[in-house]
Parts: C-alpha cells; structure tokens; sequence
C-alpha cells in the first residue's frame, strides 16, 4: 500500500503487468489532493500571467494588470521582466503543501509537480531554450532550510540549471509587506558578468507574489548584460 505525501491516505492504482514488472510509477498523492490544486488557465495578463478571470476590470489596463502597468510605467522597472507564467494559483491547498515544502523541509514534495511543471515549460520556452538561472537563497537561509527549494523546481526541468545569480544575506521575505520589499536593498547579484552577457535567461522561483523577487533578479542580471529575462513559477499569489 503506498500513502499520499500530504494527506498520507491510500494511494490505490489498477494491478497489471506494468505494475507486475515494475515499470508503473505510483502516483504520489491521492486523487483528493491532486484535484485540490487549481491550474491556471484561460486568458492571463501579459507580462505576469495572472488569470484575467480573477483581475476585476477596474484593475485591467488593456493587456496588463494594474500592478504589471505599474511597473512599467517606473523607468526604473520597466522591461526588466519579459514575461512571468505560473502554473497554480494560490489557494488554500496550494497554501499548506508550499508551507510544508519551503519551510519544513519536506523538499521531496518537488517531485508531485514534475509533470506538470515540466509540460508547462515545454509548451511556453521550448522554442527559445533560455538558461534556466534558479532564485538563490543566502548562505544562512540555505543551511537553515538545507535545500534550495527553487533550484530543487528548476532540477525537475529537462535542462541542467545554471546557479548564476547569488544572494547576500537578508531578512525572510515573507515577513515584509509589498512596500518593504519593493523599496528595499537589491541583495543578488551576479559573480562572473561573463557568465550571462547576451543570454536569455528564464528565472525559476515557487512562487510570484508582487514581482519584486524576479525583478530585482532581472535587474541585477540585466546589468550584467543578460539580453532579456523571463520567470517562471510554480505558484502565482
């Protein structure tokens, strides 16, 4: 009997030869938990692909969310992210199993989205085959957690990742607000400029909250003399 990884309930599948011989992978989660999370789908702003089906109109400015304008509209941000496209929303589920997988270790839960995770990439970059550059934890935050939660996604992808951004040591972003984490200090940066001069590179991250993150990545990047930068997540908030 195998257990789903997050209610820890029985995980059934059909017996046959495939299952005989050892070549049927079991599913790791029940079919309860798996149809909890909510893909998302349908037409999507832009540049953060936020579904237009949870932006009210008032919050719409032509093919951008208000918050995507926004940035745009700063000369400072504006370009710095080409596009960011996610492949859940944020729901109470989704909530719990990224607590459990971000902050409590339980870094084999990377392996439920492998599917998924890898047909969204295929079907969005597998024309423009970017360097997938994964979101760097500090020194301190990495031996807390001891795994790179967004390096663990970017290893799910059939291109080998390239560790290309580094990050100095800060406070947690989940304990700031949205004007805390747009005004403070940039803390990537990137160690050899020759590394990414020219590249297209595709940031991968868990999650894409306000757009801060991706886009003082692609700043620091961009600086460096990257060509373009896109993001892509497990999760949009």
């Amino acid at each position: 009997m195998k257990n789903c990884l997050f209610c820890h309930g029985d995980v059934s599948s059909s017996f046959g030869w495939g299952a005989f011989l050892g070549l049927q992978k079991h599913n790791p989660v029940c079919d309860g938990c798996e149809s909890a999370f909510q893909k998302i789908t349908g037409e999507l702003c832009k540049i953060c692909g936020r579904e237009w089906a949870m932006v009210a109109q008032e919050n719409r400015r032509g093919d951008l969310c208000s918050d995507c304008f926004r940035w745009e509209e700063d000369p400072t941000t504006a370009g710095l992210l080409q596009q960011n496209r996610s492949v859940y929303h944020y729901n109470d589920h989704m909530k719990e199993v990224l607590a459990r997988y971000k902050f409590r270790g339980d870094a084999v839960l990377a392996q439920v989205f492998r599917k998924v995770f890898r047909r969204t990439y295929k079907m969005t970059w597998s024309k423009g085959q970017p360097i997938l550059v994964p979101i760097p934890l500090s020194a301190d935050r990495k031996y807390e957690r001891g795994f790179n939660q967004s390096l663990l996604l970017a290893e799910l992808l059939p291109r080998e990742p390239e560790e290309l951004l580094s990050k100095t040591n800060s406070e947690k972003q989940s304990k700031k607000a949205r004007k805390e984490r747009i005004a403070q200090e940039n803390t990537f940066f990137v160690p050899d400029s020759e590394s990414v001069k020219g590249k297209s590179i595709l940031l991968i991250d868990d999650i894409y909250t306000t757009g801060t993150t991706v886009r003082m990545a692609a700043k620091v990047l961009k600086d460096a003399g990257a060509k373009e930068i896109s993001s892509y997540t497990l999760v949009r908030s």
